[in-house]
């Protein structure tokens, strides 16, 4: 039978009325016919009468993985989507900086390593909301040189026989390959997340994927023993070279290791940070406070635009990491804190401490009512608020008019092109 598709959701799926109830199927545009066919949930079994909108998908997993959204339409589409999206979400016009490039631009990949019906080693990644595995090679969003370094690995590791971790029987040895890229440097650091403290053959795979001359720096094993979806274990160890690549945003160098929290498109934080910065309009005498502060990167880079950064992060990994990176920049002009930055602002409150400016850019979830009011309680003058969530930042946003701040600005930046998220960043000023 053929269905009419009558919208978008912005997560890119179509939408259908079937039996008198809303169905969303994924990889179908606006005023499409289709055929569908019911499984788990209905599916596309053929275009029948196609969208003008429409291009070529050149990735064979993109309904099945479910990673990208929008492969099936042309870019300059996929901004006007998001930014109705964004007119929709906070009822103004917001401008949406595309990428140069909305292609291979991940710098961070984690492929699961699994066993084939063959019973051969392979690489997988997750489909979307799901624990369920499948093979991939050549995504169109990895980085280049990582998508070439994965499988040219995985050959080595099959050559000496190695096996996939089994949570199940918890036999075999490997569960992850991590990599990461610096497009400063044009290096690779890889991370084996392992089942086992022993990787039988060590030296000689080693040696083996250094000869390969891929790029690849360093190279870490991590361990992990927990049955659980989290990637990393508590405990690594580096095998070759410094356990760190070093990458740039702006003018700034950064210390990049397995577990550092990095953004994974070098170009698009680039841009998003240099806006932002932009935005806040910094001054020599004054003090910014950056809060969710993580390795320090953007205080770090406004650090010789002010009198004094403060910056807070909870992690005490990524503090340590923070003042590495301070010292590699020469930079001395930032007090680290490590420590719930809700807390912190509060005791700084009742110090009657000065801040000009504070910039914030939290996970997914966004922030929280109580660091929202204790921001207002220390009368900050400019709060740069940077999100990867619209619909989180909408529920601060809330909160902040309902307290002593108005929006002057907001800009967004496709830092996840080709897929369902956004970066927007939005300047509050106190009232």
């Amino acid at each position: 039978m053929t269905y009419k598709c009558i919208d978008n959701t912005f997560d890119g799926k179509g939408v259908f009325i079937i039996d008198g109830k809303k169905v969303f199927v994924n990889g179908i545009l606006k005023d499409e016919e289709v055929e569908l066919e019911k499984k788990k949930h209905y599916v596309l079994k053929k275009v029948v009468k196609p969208s003008p909108k429409r291009i070529k998908v050149e990735c064979p997993y993109f309904l099945e993985c479910g990673g990208c959204q929008y492969l099936n339409i042309d870019y300059e589409e996929e901004i006007k989507i998001k930014e109705t999206y964004l007119k929709q979400l906070f009822y103004n016009e917001i401008k949406l900086t595309k990428l140069a490039n909305p292609y291979n631009y991940r710098n961070k990949v984690q492929y699961t390593f699994n066993t084939s019906k063959t019973n051969n080693l392979t690489l997988g990644l997750f489909k979307e909301r799901t624990n369920e595995l499948f093979t991939v090679n050549n995504c169109l969003l990895h980085h280049k040189r990582i998508e070439e370094a994965a499988y040219k690995v995985l050959e080595i590791l099959k050559k000496y026989k190695l096996k996939a971790y089994d949570k199940d029987t918890k036999k075999g040895i490997l569960r992850y390959m991590l990599f990461r890229y610096s497009n400063y440097k044009d290096e690779l650091l890889l991370c084996f997340v392992l089942g086992s403290e022993i990787l039988p053959k060590r030296k000689e795979i080693i040696k083996e994927i250094v000869n390969l001359n891929l790029k690849i720096t360093t190279i870490v094993e991590n361990y992990n023993f927990r049955n659980t979806p989290i990637v990393l274990g508590e405990k690594s160890k580096v095998i070759y070279g410094s356990g760190y690549i070093l990458d740039k945003i702006v003018d700034k160098v950064f210390l990049v290791g397995e577990s550092t929290f990095y953004q994974i498109n070098s170009e698009g934080v680039k841009t998003l940070y240099s806006k932002a910065i932009e935005m806040a309009k910094l001054k020599k005498n004054q003090v910014l406070v950056d809060a969710y502060s993580g390795v320090g990167t953007i205080g770090l880079i406004c650090a010789d635009k002010v009198k004094e950064v403060i910056s807070i992060e909870i992690n005490k990994e990524s503090v340590k990491a923070a003042i590495n990176n301070a010292k590699l920049n020469k930079i001395n002009n930032v007090k680290f804190v490590a420590g719930d930055a809700t807390v912190k602002l509060a005791e700084y409150a009742k110090t009657n401490l000065k801040v000009d400016c504070l910039i914030m850019d939290p996970p997914r979830e966004g922030s929280t009512y109580k660091f929202i009011k204790t921001i207002n309680d220390l009368k900050v003058k400019k709060v740069i608020y940077i999100s990867c969530n619209p619909e989180t930042l909408k529920r601060d946003l809330d909160i902040f008019q309902t307290l002593n701040y108005k929006i002057e600005h907001m800009e967004a930046v496709d830092m996840f092109a080709r897929t369902a998220n956004i970066e927007t960043i939005c300047v509050l000023s106190l009232k």
